[in-house]
C-alpha cells in the first residue's frame, strides 16, 4: 500500500528533469497511432527474447491510450498462460495504491487516471514480484528515468524486493542529455527500447 499523500514530496521536479519531459513528451505526441502500436510490437518481440518469463511474477502497467504509451496489451497477451500477473490500482477507499494480483483472462475497466485495471484480483505484496515492467517518458545511460511527475512508481520502487528485475520500457533511445537524479530516485536495471536492450548495472 502506498499512500497517495506521500507521492507529493516524491513527485518536486529539480534539475533538468521538467525540461526533458516536456520535451520527451512533445516528440511523443507527435507520433502517429500506428507508429506507436508498431514500436510496441517490436518491444514486445525484443523482449521476449531477452528475458525469460516463465515462473516468474511479472508486474505490468497498463497504458492510457491518449497518451500514447507503449502498448503493454501485446505483452499482457503473451503472458496469458501465467498463473497470475500483477499490477498496480488506486483504492478509493483508502486513498492508496496497491498491488494486486489477478488472472490474466479478466476484464479490464479504466481507473486513476485511466489506466485500466482488473475487474477482479486480490491485494498482494511488491516484494513478491520478480521482474516489473516500468512507463517512462525518457531514460538516460546510467538508468535514470523521467515518469509523468506524479511519483507513483518511486514508490513503488521503494517497496521491490532487492532482487526484482527493473526493467522500463520506452518508444525512444537513450537521452543524449543525462539526466539529473534526485534522492529519491531508484535507476533501471535495463530499457527496452525497439532496437536495444540497454543494461545498467549487474545484480550481485
Amino acid at each position: 500500500m502506498i499512500s497517495f499523500k506521500n507521492l507529493q514530496l516524491a513527485a518536486i521536479l529539480s534539475g533538468n528533469k521538467e525540461k526533458l519531459r516536456k520535451e520527451a513528451l512533445l516528440k511523443r505526441a507527435k507520433l502517429k497511432s500506428l507508429k506507436v502500436e508498431n514500436i510496441s510490437k517490436k518491444i514486445t518481440t525484443e523482449l521476449f527474447k531477452n528475458f525469460d518469463f516463465d515462473k516468474l511474477n511479472v508486474h505490468l502497467f497498463y497504458p492510457i491510450s491518449k497518451n500514447n504509451e507503449v502498448n503493454t496489451w501485446h505483452i499482457h497477451n503473451k503472458l496469458s498462460n501465467s498463473k497470475n500477473l500483477f499490477t498496480t490500482i488506486f483504492n478509493e477507499n483508502s486513498k492508496s495504491w496497491d498491488c494486486v494480483c489477478f488472472e490474466p483472462t479478466v476484464k479490464f475497466s479504466p481507473g486513476k487516471y485511466n489506466i485500466p485495471f482488473p475487474s477482479i484480483y486480490k491485494i498482494d505484496l511488491f516484494k513478491k514480484i520478480d521482474l516489473i515492467l516500468i512507463p517512462l517518458i525518457a531514460f538516460d545511460k546510467y538508468g535514470n528515468r523521467i515518469g509523468y511527475g506524479k511519483g507513483v512508481y518511486d514508490n513503488i520502487l521503494k517497496e521491490l524486493n532487492p532482487n526484482c528485475i527493473k526493467v522500463g520500457l520506452s518508444l525512444f533511445e537513450v537521452s543524449l542529455e543525462n539526466i539529473q537524479p534526485e534522492n529519491h530516485d531508484i535507476a533501471l536495471d535495463y530499457c527496452q527500447t525497439p532496437n536495444k536492450l540497454f543494461k545498467f548495472k549487474l545484480k550481485d
